[in-house]
């Protein structure tokens, strides 16, 4: 698991601020930038870029193994909160996508094509 929680913020607002100050002097500029599709803010375990701070916590969870979203029903965890409402569809029995040749029901779109590929496919 990653460091605790204020050591860690500590420990990577020090490597992002290293980071930012390195990508600026590679780049030939004071400091970084102010466009919004920028990747500024840096993964501490990988340097990976991205946008907002937001999206790099959460994939810093992918080294961390971190998976702060449990399910109230079978306690499994998830590290995003759509991967547990997704999930949660196993529980709750919705299928909110149906075929349109077979009126079948699916919880998740990529099953629905799936099964229109092998069912109602002509090629």
């Amino acid at each position: 698991m990653g460091p605790s929680n204020s050591h860690g913020r500590v420990l990577f607002d020090q490597v992002l601020n290293s980071n930012n100050r390195s990508r600026a002097q590679a780049q030939g500029e004071g400091a970084t930038s102010s466009s919004s599709k920028e990747k500024r803010f840096l993964c501490m375990f990988c340097n990976k870029g991205f946008s907002c701070i937001q999206k790099v916590e959460i994939h810093q969870r992918v080294h961390t193994g971190e998976k702060p979203f449990s399910c109230t029903q079978c306690h499994m965890r998830f590290t995003q909160a759509g991967d547990l409402k997704r999930h949660q569809r196993v529980h709750t029995g919705k299928s909110l996508f149906a075929c349109t040749h077979c009126r079948k029901r699916f919880s998740e779109r990529s099953y629905l094509r799936i099964h229109q590929q092998r069912k109602h496919s002509t090629l």
